[in-house]
């Protein structure tokens, strides 16, 4: 009875522990206000916007974390955008995107929600998705 009560009193200890750094070009939101106008922005551009709904309690979205990363850094920055957000922490946001399942990854052209994968599916399919809706891979160097 004694290790249950540990155990399970470690484990929301470590759900609230922060994640490390993963690197990658990719845009923490806090508020709609702060989707709203990054959205604006890519409109104006005509960049592909993917944006990854998370909980830091969720063991799929920690999975996904690095893999995000190394994507946000392998397509050029001239035509998508990378953007996360603690579906806990930005309520406003999650409410306004139809957020229901963590993580779920919503891909944005023109300001429209053109396509989204609840779950991690893994990399390929993520890939898969920017490509389809015009993401580009960045040139090596």
């Amino acid at each position: 009875m004694v290790l249950a009560l540990l155990w399970i009193l470690y484990k929301q200890w470590q759900a609230k522990q922060p994640w490390p750094d993963f690197g990658g070009r990719i845009t923490s939101l806090h508020s709609l206000a702060e989707w709203t106008a990054l959205l604006k922005e890519c409109e104006d551009t005509g960049k592909v916007v993917i944006v990854d709904a998370y909980a830091l309690w969720c063991p799929p979205c920690k999975s996904a974390a690095p893999v995000f990363a190394k994507l946000s850094e392998e397509f050029s920055e001239a035509s998508t955008v990378f953007a996360k957000f603690n579906t806990d922490e930005a309520k406003d946001l999650a409410r306004q995107l139809n957020i229901s399942a963590m993580p779920t990854f919503k891909i944005f052209k023109a300001s429209k929600e053109v396509d989204v994968q609840q779950g991690w599916p893994g990399e390929q399919k993520v890939r898969e998705l920017l490509k389809k809706h015009g993401a580009t891979l960045a040139k090596a160097d």
